[in-house]
């Protein structure tokens, strides 16, 4: 399956209008990004054939569900869940508690919907079971069992992911412990993945594409670089803003331990040796991190000092800080300050400014 289409225009039973057009193409993960309530999961559903019964808006069909080689839902088409070779990842787990790992996998081959090359030792390789193949579900960890879970609907023949805040019900610790699972899944398995989550740490690890949503239509839609560092998608978040970059290896110290990126053709320091990186890097840039100056101080313990221009500054006169956008080359970082400090240095669009990052994150950790 090259790639699934949801064109959504349909008014719900509760007065809720949901109006979308959402793309997920084969080999990315598509993230759907909002406030809780926005339609996110009912536009998973609706892919699913969970949902239905909205038959037509202003004569047009109210719902269109494709992919590249079948319709799934249109006026006068409905392919039942089954033949649709979905598979759904909830938020809670879907496991039978009486069975072992092993059992819940075998279960899933025996009652695959569609074809499937995929076997148990890939999918326990793939999401670190291994070890936990022979345990009962009662001993499992919350990460664990979700990771059981989406072993078992990879078993079941999936030719579509959609994942439902998979990691909704999980602590920080447990959640940092199964991202690189899920990403490292996206690149061996060639299939759409459809990625629904409020938090933005997750999306901007994992996407490839995101649709920011609210009030049942997207508001803004882009790559995670084009997007991750908008004023859009960060303006709610507060201290969890950030923007996300991208960098490449220049050089490694090895007196002092770190690597020198290249971003835009200024330096960016991390700590360690990352020169077995890729050549794109994504580097995660907290606004928080970053304060602003007129002039560069260089007598400084602040290594990452870059030099830019403000593209936007965003102001809620009932908030206490401003979220500027600073473009530097193609790209962009982001900065939360005071108000005060923006009136203080007299902060204007197109003016040329200084950014000291305190602190940078590759997103790959």
């Amino acid at each position: 399956m090259k790639y699934v289409r949801a064109k959504i225009n349909i008014e719900q039973p509760s007065g809720f209008r949901l109006n979308v057009d959402i793309l997920a193409k084969q080999g990315e993960i598509t993230a759907l990004y909002g406030p809780s309530g926005s339609g996110k999961s009912s536009i998973l559903r609706l892919i699913a054939g969970l949902d239905g019964g909205y038959e037509q808006h202003n004569g047009q069909p109210a719902i269109e569900i494709t992919t590249d080689n079948q319709v799934w839902t249109s006026s006068n088409e409905h392919i039942p869940t089954h033949l649709r070779g979905v598979g759904f990842v909830f938020q809670q787990a879907q496991l039978f508690p009486h069975l072992s790992v092993r059992g819940n996998l075998e279960f899933a081959l025996r009652r695959k919907h569609q074809p499937t090359e995929i076997n148990i030792q890939q999918v326990t390789q793939w999401l670190g079971l291994d070890n936990l193949i022979n345990k009962p579900i009662s001993q499992l960890s919350g990460g664990e069992i979700q990771r059981v879970a989406i072993a078992r609907v990879l078993l079941n023949g999936a030719r579509v992911l959609l994942m439902d805040e998979p990691l909704g019900a999980l602590d920080l610790p447990a959640r940092k412990q199964i991202l690189p699972y899920i990403d490292q899944l996206h690149q061996k398995l060639d299939i759409p993945f459809i990625y629904v989550s409020h938090a933005i740490e997750e999306v901007t690890y994992l996407a490839d594409q995101i649709y920011l949503l609210k009030a049942g239509a997207v508001v803004k839609s882009g790559t995670t670089f084009a997007l991750g560092s908008s004023i859009e998608l960060n303006q709610s978040e507060g201290d969890a803003a950030a923007a996300v970059i991208k960098c490449s290896v220049s050089d490694f110290d090895n007196q002092y331990n770190i690597t020198k990126l290249n971003f835009e053709g200024q330096d960016i320091f991390v700590s360690g040796d990352r020169r077995a990186q890729q050549s794109d890097i994504k580097v995660r840039v907290p606004a928080r991190d970053v304060s602003l100056a007129l002039v560069a101080n260089t007598k400084s313990s602040i290594l990452n000092i870059i030099h830019g221009e403000i593209d936007q500054i965003h102001q809620d006169l009932n908030e206490t800080s401003a979220l500027i956008r600073i473009k530097v080359g193609a790209q962009y970082i982001l900065s939360r300050i005071t108000r005060r400090s923006v009136d203080h240095l007299n902060l204007k669009p197109q003016q040329k400014i200084f950014a000291q990052i305190k602190s940078v994150g590759l997103l790959s950790e």
